[in-house]
């Protein structure tokens, strides 16, 4: 049998050596100079010569999948992939805007605050009962709920407890999983948000946002022009990972904030080891509004996750160990939905919740009423680019999600600008959390 040479191969330097790493199957080895001297060679000019010039290399690469049948289709086999998980409806997850009014006004805020916006007596009506149809199908295994917005926590008491003690009464008779979240600011967590959940015995978890540093958050989120929110908002996760709240802090950095963004974790190093491992871990994300090139940010992004993991803190890189496929985007799946404070629904939570942007509609009886074709040409976008159907991390990248699809739909485009340095870094820094997840596990 004759094998090819992996179109979802990468070969990039990995400390003093190098690293031959699959994309799709997200094996790694590594190899010396000059066997990947060898490799290279082969691969220009036909990688099945590689059998008679090292025997085990090559037995040893199509067995870990860097060698395939030249008769399969690899791109075949990851849309494939992608529809299976896509297209899976065991699972539902459904977004709740409660407000989109927030009692923060950050300069990079894509919203549009709304004051006054509240969920009406009607509109709970039609979530319960969605809760309960979807709860009540036979396939369904999971369900998960997110409050987000706006900031979620501004009428806990009037707009979420109704729809959370709906949700524990469902699962009280109906035997499936469940998930809480919350993505908030963080600012009016309080004792009765924390006692609510605990006695309750209801698990629920958290993404909240700093900008920087105290002193660089203090200048975008503050209560007034002499209060800051740094501190509160600390005190709040503490509080939180005290109680075995899990919490994804989640920075967003620029290339004005980045340079001391690593001193977070000074302020969080008196949550004991075992707690901050088990339920904090820092996620970064760049405020895609700063186009600033003055710093080179990325190096100096990794030298603070250096510091901060150092320091004993979980950190992941979502922007540069993407995994599209495997652990796409909610608004990829076809069981997921956002339901605005008004009853308009969508899919993405990242664009602004206009009625020009919105996908259709919660009705009277509680169901999803998708207009236009707009879930259908979702459903339907990926795999149409040229370029992510050619590239070595389509199984990690696929283009980034739907929503990039349907706004460069027709187009030619990589969310990397076919940068192949960047590309590179993508696969040394999914590299990397291979490697430190493996180290903390011996």
């Amino acid at each position: 049998m004759n094998y090819k040479y992996s179109i979802f191969n990468s070969i990039v330097p990995y400390q003093e050596i190098y690293a031959l790493f699959n994309s799709f199957s997200g094996k790694v080895i590594f190899i010396e100079p000059a066997l990947r001297e060898i490799l290279q060679k082969s691969i220009q000019n036909d990688v099945n010569e590689l059998r008679q010039v090292h025997p085990a290399f090559y037995k040893h690469l199509y067995e870990e999948g860097f060698l395939v049948d030249e008769r399969y289709d690899e791109v075949d086999a990851v849309k494939r992939l992608s529809k299976s998980i896509d297209e899976d409806e065991s699972s539902f997850l459904l977004i709740i805007n409660p407000t989109l009014n927030c009692n923060f006004q950050c300069w990079y805020c894509y919203e549009s605050h709304i004051r006054g916006s509240r969920l009406s007596p009607e509109i709970i009506r039609r979530i319960n009962a969605f809760i309960t149809t979807t709860a009540n199908r036979n396939e369904m295994k999971m369900l998960s709920i997110s409050f987000f917005g706006g900031e979620p926590l501004l009428n806990f008491k009037r707009d979420n407890i109704p729809i959370l003690e709906h949700f524990r009464k469902t699962f009280a008779v109906r035997d499936i999983d469940y998930s809480i979240s919350y993505t908030t600011n963080g600012y009016l967590i309080n004792g009765y948000f924390i006692n609510y959940f605990t006695s309750n015995n209801l698990k629920c978890s958290f993404q909240i946002t700093l900008d920087g540093c105290k002193d660089d958050h203090d200048n975008v989120r503050y209560v007034n022009n002499k209060k800051g929110s740094y501190d509160k908002i600390i005190e709040n996760i503490k509080v939180l990972i005290h109680n075995k709240f899990p919490v994804t802090l989640r920075i967003n950095y620029t290339a004005e904030n980045i340079e001391n963004i690593y001193k977070i974790a000074g302020n969080l190093t008196d949550i004991e080891v075992p707690l901050r491992k088990k339920y904090l871990v820092f996620d970064f994300q760049r405020v895609w509004q700063d186009k600033n090139k003055s710093v080179d940010i990325q190096n100096v992004l990794l030298r603070n996750v250096n510091i901060i993991r150092e320091r004993g803190f979980d950190v992941v890189l979502r922007a540069y160990t993407p995994n599209n496929v495997v652990d796409s985007c909610y608004a990829d799946r076809c069981n997921s939905a956002v339901i605005n404070y008004n009853g308009d629904i969508f899919k993405c939570t990242a664009r602004d919740f206009t009625k020009a942007n919105r996908e259709g509609f919660l009705n009277e009886s509680g169901e999803l009423v998708w207009e236009n074709g707009n879930f259908e040409r979702r459903m339907n976008a990926k795999f149409k680019n040229k370029s992510c159907l050619s590239c070595r991390i389509l199984p990690l990248c696929n283009g980034g999600c739907s929503q990039h699809a349907l706004e460069h739909y027709g187009k030619n485009y990589c969310i990397f600008s076919w940068d192949e340095s960047e590309i590179d870094n993508v696969v040394t820094n999914k590299i990397e959390e291979m490697v430190n997840a493996h180290q903390a596990t011996v």
